[in-house]
């Protein structure tokens, strides 16, 4: 277990690659169930509630295994799916025991704008990594990888806003 948090800590540093993850048929799972099991008191705050957050989740999970698998078929890549999608999910979970940690900390310290100034940079760190993992995977260029990550990031945003937080979302101007 050491070796795998140390590979995926080597990733986040840009170090390492998703070739460097085993190509085990359970670790996608097992790696799933620690990223919901993280993710989930993460989305307590933006979605009010387990069950919307546990639904985030789980819409987050489905989509980004259903658009990686796409995106690596597309370039004849479709084996790599496996030790990408661990790469994706190894690295979330460590992204988010580090997040848990220091907003559980700003919350007791009453540093709460700091926790959301240590958010944004989490998010452009995150953005960076998801970029790396898929250069490595797609076998395309940095810039080109960075800008499908944060395409992905705004899409599912935006979709997670209007299925899970309709008050978010104005109503469209009817047509009169």
């Amino acid at each position: 277990m050491k070796a795998l948090v140390d590979l995926f800590w080597q990733i986040l540093l840009l170090r390492r690659g998703p070739q460097d993850v085993p190509d085990a048929p359970v670790l996608p799972a097992l790696l799933a169930a620690l990223y919901v099991l993280v993710s989930l008191p993460l989305g307590l705050t933006s979605f009010g509630g387990w069950g919307r957050s546990l639904a985030a989740v789980l819409l987050e999970l489905v989509l980004s295994a259903a658009l990686l698998f796409a995106a690596l078929q597309v370039r004849g890549h479709a084996a790599r799916w496996r030790q990408t999608y661990a790469a994706i999910l190894g690295t979330g979970t460590l992204v988010g025991v580090l997040a848990l940690g220091y907003r559980l900390l700003g919350t007791l310290l009453g540093l709460t704008p700091l926790a959301d100034l240590l958010d944004l940079a989490f998010l452009v760190w995150s953005l960076v990594v998801l970029g790396h993992i898929l250069r490595h995977a797609l076998e395309i260029p940095m810039a080109l990888a960075v800008a499908l990550a944060l395409a992905y990031t705004m899409f599912l945003v935006g979709l997670l806003a209007q299925w899970l937080l309709p008050e978010a979302v104005p109503p469209a101007p009817a047509f009169e």
